[in-house]
C-alpha cells in the first residue's frame, strides 16, 4: 500500500471530483472534447484532468455525472447541449441515432454572442449545413479553423441556396435529400472538373476573393473554401432539379426517355459553357438519367420503409 510520502512524490496531485471555481455554459451540439477543453481553460488547468480527475483513485462516474460535478451546470443542459452525453440519460433527451456525418467549428459570431473567447466544435448532422444564415458565414467546406470562415455578405446568392435547400430538407425529409445531395455533389464536381459549368461560380469566385485578375482564381485548389462556397448555389439548384416529383416521374418511364428528358432539362436550367465533346456529351447524358433513377428508386424505397414494408436496415 501507497504511504502518504509515495503519494506526494507523484508527479501529480490527485484531484477528487468537485466543483470548479469558474463554471461554462455548453453550446448546442458541441463536441464532449471541446465542451472539456473551454471549462478546462477558464479553471486554468489541463482537460485530461478533467477527463480522469482521479487517475490514482479511479473515478466510476460516468461523463454526464463527471462533467455535471465539475461545471456545475444540471443535467438537462449537458444532455441536451452534448448528444454524446444523451446514452447516460435517455430521460433527459432523446439518444441520437448516430452523432453525425461529422465535427466542425460552429459558427464563430454565434460563439461570439454565447459569450465563449475559444472556438467550439459541434457535431454536424448532414454535409450540407454549410452556412450560418444569422451570420452570413460560410462554416462548411473547406474551412479548416473557425478564423477562415468566410464573409458572404457580397455573395448573397450562397446564402439564398442554404435556405433553399433547407425547403428542400423540409419538403422531402432529411434522408432522402442526405442521399440526393451527396449524389448530386459528386456528380457536379466531375462535371465542374471537366469545366462544363463553371461561369456562373467562376462570377462568385471573384467576389469571394476579392480581386481584379481573374487568373488569380486558378491557383486555389479545387476544396478551396473560397471554391467550394462559390459552387454551392450551382450544386444546390442541381439537388433541386434531381430531388423534384416531375424529374423523378420522367426517370421513371423508358431509359430511352431519360437519357434524352433529364439531359434536356438540364441543359435548359444550365447553359453549358461549351458543347461536349464526343466522349463528354454521352458520358454526361448517362450520368444524368442514372442519377435522376437512382433518386427515384431511393425515394420508393424510403416510402417502403415508413410504411414498415422494407426494414431501414435494408436500405443502400
Amino acid at each position: 500500500m501507497s504511504t502518504p510520502a509515495a503519494v506526494s512524490s507523484l508527479p501529480f496531485t490527485p484531484i477528487i471530483a468537485r466543483p470548479l471555481p469558474h463554471t461554462v455554459v455548453p453550446f448546442a451540439n458541441e463536441t464532449v472534447a471541446s465542451y472539456t477543453d473551454r471549462l478546462a481553460a477558464a479553471n486554468q488547468t489541463k482537460a485530461r484532468l478533467l477527463r480522469a480527475p482521479s487517475r490514482w483513485l479511479g473515478c466510476s462516474l460516468n461523463e454526464l455525472e463527471l462533467l455535471r460535478i465539475l461545471s456545475d451546470q444540471p443535467r438537462t443542459s449537458l444532455a441536451w447541449a452534448l448528444p454524446e452525453l444523451r446514452c447516460h440519460a435517455p430521460d433527459i433527451a432523446p439518444v441520437p441515432k448516430k452523432l453525425g456525418v461529422t465535427t466542425r467549428f460552429a459558427c464563430r459570431r454565434c460563439v461570439a454572442q454565447s459569450g465563449s473567447t475559444m472556438p467550439i466544435t459541434v457535431h454536424v448532422a448532414t454535409h450540407f449545413e454549410n452556412v450560418c444564415i444569422k451570420h452570413n458565414l460560410w462554416i462548411g467546406t473547406g474551412i479548416t479553423t473557425h478564423r477562415h470562415q468566410l464573409d458572404l455578405t457580397t455573395v448573397p446568392q450562397v446564402v439564398r441556396a442554404q435556405i433553399a435547400l433547407n425547403r428542400l430538407v423540409r419538403r422531402h425529409g432529411e434522408p432522402f435529400m442526405t442521399e440526393c445531395y451527396r449524389h448530386c455533389d459528386r456528380l457536379w464536381t466531375n462535371l465542374d472538373k471537366r469545366g462544363l459549368v463553371r461561369s456562373d461560380a467562376e462570377e462568385l469566385l471573384d467576389r469571394l476573393c476579392e480581386i481584379d485578375v481573374p487568373d488569380v482564381r486558378y491557383r486555389l485548389g479545387s476544396f478551396d473554401r473560397r471554391r467550394q462556397a462559390s459552387r454551392y448555389p450551382q450544386v444546390v439548384k442541381f439537388t433541386a432539379m434531381i430531388a423534384s416529383r416531375t424529374l423523378r416521374r420522367i426517370a421513371r418511364g423508358s431509359s430511352e426517355d431519360a437519357e434524352r428528358e433529364v439531359p434536356d432539362e438540364f441543359a435548359r436550367r444550365f447553359p453549358l459553357d461549351y458543347r461536349p465533346r464526343s466522349i463528354t456529351g454521352p458520358w454526361m447524358r448517362d450520368a444524368l438519367a442514372t442519377l435522376a433513377k437512382r433518386m427515384d428508386a431511393y425515394a420508393r424505397l424510403l416510402k417502403l420503409s415508413e410504411t414498415g414494408e422494407l426494414p431501414l436496415s435494408l436500405l443502400p
